[in-house]
């Protein structure tokens, strides 16, 4: 389980894609989620298995929203 809503998932993928775009590799993906996580309370303390599953969760969540502007799948 994500330690993020999905409301907050959501959000967080909208901030991605406005500051970085939706032509993202997976690598610069999710470099930039770790990033960003790195700066968010409590993340920083993590579980490894909690901050791995929620970079997954972010990265599915982009793919989806990038999917769902395009009309790709």
């Amino acid at each position: 389980m994500s330690a993020l809503t999905k409301e907050q998932r959501n959000e967080f993928v909208n901030v991605i894609i406005d500051n970085y775009g939706s032509r993202l590799s997976c690598d610069e993906l999710s470099e930039i989620i770790g990033l960003i996580l790195k700066n968010i309370a409590g993340f920083d303390t993590a579980d490894p298995q909690s901050l791995i599953q929620t970079i997954r969760d972010i990265r599915s969540q982009y793919v989806h929203q990038i999917e769902q502007k395009t009309g790709i799948s």
